[in-house]
């Protein structure tokens, strides 16, 4: 019996050990692809980037902030709507 306890024992660590390895090879080259592959910063592509290419970008933004609000509104609007119309049926 505790010859099986002894080789659970050493089949748990054999796992936890490969898992702890694994995270320290995924963590180290996590960290090496981000050193060479840098995102770039807003300094960085505004200084590098033309003024049109800034606005044209900023349009964007812009058009989805709008498209987001739009269906926001109209998922609210459906919502409510719904809500009434099952209000309506218990009464």
């Amino acid at each position: 019996m505790a010859d099986l306890f002894f080789q659970a024992f050493e089949l748990m660590l054999a796992g936890m050990g490969v898992v702890f390895v694994f995270l320290i090879v995924l963590t180290a080259a996590v960290t090496v692809l981000t050193k060479l592959c840098p995102e770039p910063t807003e300094a960085s592509v505004s200084a590098s980037s033309s003024e049109p290419a800034h606005a044209a970008s900023a349009n964007a933004d812009k058009l989805s902030n709008a498209t987001k609000l739009a269906a926001v509104t109209v998922a609210v609007q459906r919502y409510r709507a719904a809500r009434d119309q099952a209000k309506d049926e218990q009464e």
